[in-house]
């Protein structure tokens, strides 16, 4: 029976089948590059997409598709980990091909550039926060002066973390967050929504079991709670979401923004070259943002004005649903080790799934978007 979190798609395949193709894919790619980080192999076979012989089209493969498919090759012998060292003493986790024949040198050569490539984007890490959150704040900024209906939220009236409203405190600093002016279509008065943002620049693909999606949905509800009057439109800005992620926002009532950049500042007096180097050889989609600020104008300018009484209308609903389930101890992460005397023994990892093969607090938000709750496991009794 095929699982119900995977859908064949336009190629009709199931989970077992998109896992095959994409070994293929990778063993392919590792034909050509010999040596890559996890990282470069999601740049090229999600971002990028797979170029199948015969087809003109690029094949993108879903990033936990692609975990699985590394996993049975590795278990399989077909490619293997290489724990490099660089120059400069940093540690680079790289994967290689297991058919070395003929190609050691080759593979060693590959394996210090990839090394020295990733350890060098590794460097510049620190830069992402702080650059994403500073596009959002321009391009807020520039939305504001085009007349776009938005206002900063914080006191200083300019855009940029707050961590305060009124009477209440949020258990973290919201990345951003703005006054909104709506026009009901029923009444045609201007009504102000407030719009909560978080933004994750990272490399990760977000899912809906990830913790930097319930963060937001934590913070909104407690401003939903905190002011139930008000209409709130939680907004996720990232990377790359998948496309799970999509249809949760449109359930529960958040709006997500896919940038397909990673934004950063690069070092002073960096030749540019080197940049250049990591983008092309690794596959990565950086965008420094030196000079000139980049704009996500199109979110604020477009798709917030037309969705945020829609948006907030759901998130009304669901808010209180959500912050139950989140207020809730998450299951299935105990601590990390229990100290025995003096020793430290890990404790094993227990894992509580859904049906779907998707983490419980996940899957749970999905049944709460559609009204409905897990049904509680019959009690057990004596044979």
């Amino acid at each position: 029976m095929q699982n119900p979190a995977h859908g064949p798609g336009k190629r009709q395949l199931d989970k077992a089948g998109w896992v095959a193709l994409a070994c293929t894919a990778i063993e392919q790619i590792f034909e050509e590059q010999l040596v890559m980080p996890h990282a470069e192999l999601e740049a090229r076979l999600w971002d990028r997409g797979w170029r199948e012989p015969g087809n003109p089209k690029p094949l993108p493969f879903f990033p936990h598709i692609l975990t699985l498919a590394q996993n049975e090759l590795r278990r399989d012998g077909r490619i293997q980990h290489i724990a490099h060292s660089t120059k400069g003493g940093r540690a680079v986790d790289l994967l290689s091909t297991a058919n070395t024949r003929l190609r050691t040198t080759a593979i060693s050569r590959a394996a210090r550039r990839k090394g020295m490539l990733y350890a060098r984007y590794d460097r510049w890490v620190p830069s992402f926060g702080d650059a994403g959150e500073s596009v959002v704040a321009h391009s807020l900024t520039e939305a504001m002066r085009r007349g776009d209906g938005f206002t900063p939220v914080a006191p200083d009236r300019r855009f940029g973390e707050i961590s305060r409203i009124g009477t209440l405190t949020f258990p973290g600093p919201v990345d951003n967050g703005a006054w909104q002016t709506v026009i009901d279509p029923a009444t045609g008065l201007a009504v102000p929504h407030l719009v909560l943002i978080e933004v994750k620049n990272r490399r990760l693909t977000l899912y809906p079991r990830h913790a930097e999606v319930h963060q937001l949905l934590h913070k909104a509800a407690l401003a939903a709670e905190a002011f139930p009057g008000q209409p709130i439109v939680p907004a996720l800005i990232c990377r790359r979401g998948h496309s799970w992620l999509f249809w949760m926002a449109k359930d529960l009532g958040f709006r997500v923004l896919q940038t397909r950049r990673q934004f950063f500042t690069l070092p002073d007096k960096t030749n540019p070259r080197y940049l250049t180097e990591v983008q092309e050889e690794l596959g990565f989609d950086l965008h420094a943002i030196n000079g000139a600020m980049p704009n996500i104008i199109d979110f604020f300018k477009s798709t917030l004005p037309k969705e945020s009484a829609a948006a907030a209308q759901r998130w009304k609903l669901m808010a209180p649903l959500a912050l139950a389930l989140l207020r809730r101890p998450a299951q299935g992460h105990p601590r990390r080790a229990r100290t025995h005397g003096t020793a430290a023994q890990p404790v094993p990892r227990r894992r509580t799934r859904h049906a779907t093969g998707r983490p419980r607090r996940a899957a749970d938000l999905d049944l709460a978007a559609r009204g409905r709750t897990r049904e509680p496991r019959p009690p057990l009794t004596a044979p």
